[in-house]
This record gives structure tokens, sequence and C-alpha cells, in this order.
């Protein structure tokens, strides 16, 4: 398939140049990084925001024809699947939606994704290479959709500023991003407990991070540290 001058289907070395290219692009893999979901061949995003959602559709839909995109979600026990499959299919505009139940599930949770394999492959190669680019707003627009993902901090917007990784990989490649972007004074912990790192900009540099990746960023989120997160990463 050909469209707008990607190629998608038979080689996805031009499109790993795309998602390094402009700060849009860039933010989209930043958002993968942090909410992405992948399966062998098929390649989306898994998050309970709407907004987040949208936007992954919005970059999907310039490079694969509709029919193409596909939508899961799985919603509370008590929520009324009718409703919630009307309602999505309206905003997204994707007449069939998988549903299951999640006894967990306090809100509807959205699996965004298209079956691609050279769509999947280019976004693990951006996400390696990120590392090496040099472009200071797509820099700048890839911590904002990881900081959107996975990000928070305190209600002074000074303390406890960070970034929760899966694994040390990721979290000491964005560390080393960081002080090449003029934040030298980050670290990376590990919380075994919780089995996660956590990236820290310094309260004397978190308002400036904030600065810079507000420009990027779509959301006008909540800012404070999740209750969870507390018991697992005092200080």
């Amino acid at each position: 398939m050909n469209k707008k001058g990607v190629i998608v289907g038979s080689t996805d070395t031009d499109f790993c140049n795309v998602l390094l290219s402009k700060p849009h692009h860039a933010y989209v893999l930043g958002l993968w990084c942090a909410d992405g979901y992948h399966r062998t061949s098929s390649i989306g995003l898994s998050s309970v925001s709407e907004k987040l959602a949208q936007t992954f559709l919005d970059f999907f839909r310039k490079y694969f024809d509709f029919s193409r995109l596909k939508l899961r979600i799985y919603l509370p026990v008590i929520a009324d699947a009718d409703f919630e499959v009307n309602r999505l299919s309206k905003i997204f505009g994707i007449k069939t939606i998988r549903q299951y139940r999640l006894k967990k599930a306090k809100v509807p949770t959205l699996h965004l994704y298209v079956n691609s394999r050279p769509m999947l492959r280019s976004f693990r190669e951006a996400r390696r290479a990120v590392v090496r680019a040099t472009n200071k707003e797509i820099l700048f627009a890839y911590f904002a959709r990881r900081f959107d993902g996975d990000g928070s901090i305190s209600e002074d917007k000074r303390s406890d500023c960070r970034i929760v990784y899966s694994n040390q990989l990721e979290a000491e490649n964005d560390k080393h991003i960081l002080v090449r972007l003029g934040f030298v004074l980050t670290k990376v912990y590990h919380y075994k407990d919780a089995r996660t790192y956590c990236l820290y900009v310094s309260r004397l540099e978190a308002t400036k991070f904030l600065e810079h990746i507000s420009r990027y960023s779509p959301l006008q989120k909540s800012v404070s540290v999740p209750s969870r997160d507390l018991i697992y990463c005092q200080r």
C-alpha cells in the first residue's frame, strides 16, 4: 500500500525516518513507548484516555485505509455495553468494536490497533534510534508524550517530577537524552516491589522541563502524583 509517500507493507526504512522527522510524529512515538500495545504482527495503543486514542487514530489514518483499523474495549462489569459501544463508535468512526468485561476495570480501556508488521518494526527501530536524535523539538515532543503516558509531578509542579518505565534500558537511554538537552540533574531509581524504573528530573530543573514539553502536549492533565505510586516511590 502506498499512501502519502510512505510504503507500508514492503519496507519500514522511510517510515522510521518519518517518526523522527516532525514533532507531531515524535510525540506519537513517545506515546507508544509509554502506552504502546503490540503483538507479533499488530501495533497500537492501550489507554483509558479517549484523547490519546484519538491522537493515535489520526496518525494511523494517514497511512492506512480506515477499514484496517481495529478497536477493542475492556469494560467494567456494571457498564452499559451497548451505550459505550455506540458512543465510542460515533467518536472514532469505527463500526466494528469488540467488547470484553474486566472485573477490576473501573473505566473503559481502549485498545486501538492495526495489523502491520512493517509498522511495528518501524516503531521499534525508531524507539532505538531516538537516543541518537539531535533535533531538540523532536526530543521535547517525544518526552511530552512519554510524560503524558507515564509521567507525574507533585502539586507544587517542582518535586517528584518523573517518568515511569518498565525496563532499565529505556530509562537510562532517556536519561542520556535529557542530559544532552541540558537537564543534568537527573537520576534513575529502581523500585523492586513495583517492578519499575523511575527517571527523576530535579526540582531545580523541573519547571524548565515542563515548560519545554508543554508546547507539544495536547493534554491539560492532572500533575498530582498517583496515590498507588506513592507506596513504592518514596525517597
